[in-house]
């Protein structure tokens, strides 16, 4: 696929859209990279569509005869979201912010990280502005992330008015559970179609101690909120540690014949390269609970 700005460079010729080219300065000073490279595909959109007409007959002048096109498998798929292997990138993540209400070992030092700047942050009309011009392209399924996504107080809005792109077939959220309970009903008033939940122990205090904050009820009572109120499956994420949490697969497991729950187990890949860091927290959480005999009270 293309590099970042090279894709971006290809919307902006195309689409000519002045938020875009007000965020386009934002991507190039972040020096965004991808985590693999491919060449740049040689096709550009404009030369796409030049080719698309001359292939399959008059040009395409509407969006409505274009989405049949490409429902049809008449039309290539647009070139950008296609990579030098034939994929079609058809699903796009979204991450809204950077807070989290939780402090994850893994994740974040206790007190937090630095922020970026409330004026660099994407507004609720640059994020519906990139959706639309990537739906435009081919994307049908669009997942929204952090930080944790549903501290942002314009997401119900934000999926609301996702769900109004013609070609968008699936709005999804990942979250840490939190505040869903709360949020769930107009969520789902708003349209939202899939939710992923955190959970990475269904022991209370483990999981206390992994986030750094209470609220295991809160992750729980959302999970079976989402059930009732009709999403099946509900997707639970586990991160795995050793030492830590490994001996409660069999606990999760057993979730999802309690509960129309779909579990997947994530690998824990710490960027030092130290697995030990997990195998420290277990005896950190062992060291917080148990006394050690030689310092236990006579009886």
């Amino acid at each position: 696929m293309a590099a970042p700005s090279s894709v971006f460079c290809r919307l902006l010729h195309r689409h000519n859209s002045s938020p875009l080219r007000k965020l386009y300065p934002r991507l190039v000073s972040s020096g965004a990279r991808r985590p693999y490279s491919h060449q740049e595909t040689e096709v550009e959109l404009g030369e796409s569509r030049e080719a698309a007409a001359a292939n399959f007959g008059p040009t395409v002048t509407s969006n409505q005869r274009q989405k049949q096109l490409r429902d049809d498998s008449l039309l290539p798929f647009s070139a950008f979201l296609t990579d030098n292997f034939g994929r079609r990138h058809s699903y796009l993540r979204i991450s809204l912010t950077e807070k989290c209400n939780l402090r994850c070992q893994y994740c974040m030092p206790e007190d937090g990280v630095k922020l970026t700047p409330r004026s660099q942050l994407l507004s609720t009309s640059e994020v519906l502005t990139l959706a639309r011009l990537f739906v435009q392209e081919g994307v049908d399924k669009i997942r929204l992330t952090g930080g944790e996504p549903l501290i942002r107080p314009d997401i119900v809005e934000i999926i609301s008015e996702l769900k109004k792109l013609k070609g968008l077939k699936t709005v999804a959220v990942t979250t840490n559970g939190m505040n869903l309970a709360k949020l769930l009903p107009k969520l789902k008033d708003a349209g939202l179609d899939l939710i992923n939940i955190s959970l990475d122990s269904l022991v209370p205090v483990k999981f206390e101690f992994i986030v750094r904050r209470k609220g295991f009820h809160k992750v729980m009572e959302g999970i079976d909120k989402a059930i009732e109120m009709g999403y099946n499956p509900v997707k639970v994420n586990v991160v795995i540690m050793r030492g830590f949490n490994e001996d409660e697969l069999l606990d999760f497991v057993a979730l999802t014949e309690k509960k129309p729950v779909e579990v997947r187990f994530i690998e824990y890949m710490p960027f030092d390269g130290k697995v030990a860091v997990t195998m420290a927290m277990g005896q950190q959480l062992a060291n917080s609970l148990f006394v050690p005999e030689e310092k236990q009270s006579p009886t």
